[in-house]
């Protein structure tokens, strides 16, 4: 088992020039795209037994896999950050918010890529406390603490992307909680709130998926 650590990661730092910024943030889209993250959202939405006309991305950074999905399935679309790109080439809003305080835009569906294991296990609760108030459904993505991961990272990621993508990369996956861990923070998150909880782990650890819905729905885009 691979110890979590409390490392900072260097985006999350300051000070890194922007250029810098755009690039490991184009090497993640790609990255989610390679391992089939956006794959899966995109078909966690498409499952959805109501009609889904706006799609909330949380911590969506620069906005490339929301594009992505916004492009495929022709929806509306909201991205929030705390720390929203000072010019965004969107098409769509960034807002800047704190997504487990802030309330948050209506939307259908709200997704989160890659936000959990930064957050402290009371945080990720609030956050998802925080979405059911805005949302009827929400899809949270994150990696899996676990030495597979790791090791396929190093060897299949890390010779295509940027440093400081391969050094984050590494913090993220011994930061992240395992499939026990975040499982429980979903369901007591969600005690007493009718709401159903998803859990699903990929192949070889390379994701890990919250999916939940709230019954009645909380909120309904019309």
């Amino acid at each position: 088992m691979v110890q979590q650590s409390c490392e900072i990661e260097i985006l999350d730092r300051g000070n890194v020039p922007e250029h810098l910024i755009d690039r490991a943030y184009r090497d993640l889209t790609k990255i989610h795209k390679f391992l089939g993250n956006t794959r899966s959202i995109l078909s966690a939405i498409r499952r959805d037994p109501l009609p889904v006309r706006r799609v909330l991305d949380i911590g969506c950074a620069h906005g490339g896999v929301l594009h992505d999905i916004q492009r495929r399935l022709g929806v509306e679309a909201v991205g929030v950050d705390r720390q929203p790109p000072s010019s965004p080439r969107t098409p769509f809003p960034i807002l800047q918010a704190d997504a487990i305080h802030d309330r948050l835009p209506e939307a259908d569906i709200a997704i989160s890529m890659l936000v959990a294991h930064h957050l402290a296990p009371d945080e990720v609760a609030s956050l998802i406390r925080n979405v059911g108030r805005s949302c009827r459904r929400f899809i949270l993505l994150d990696l899996v603490r676990h030495p597979l991961p790791l090791a396929l990272f190093r060897l299949f990621v890390a010779p295509l992307v940027s440093p400081i993508t391969v050094a984050d990369g590494c913090v993220s996956i011994r930061r992240a909680y395992t499939p026990r861990e975040l499982a429980d923070i979903g369901r007591q998150a969600i005690a007493g709130a009718g709401a159903h909880i998803r859990h699903s782990v990929a192949p070889f650890y390379v994701r890990q998926i919250l999916d939940i819905s709230w019954n009645p729905p909380r909120a309904s885009v019309r």
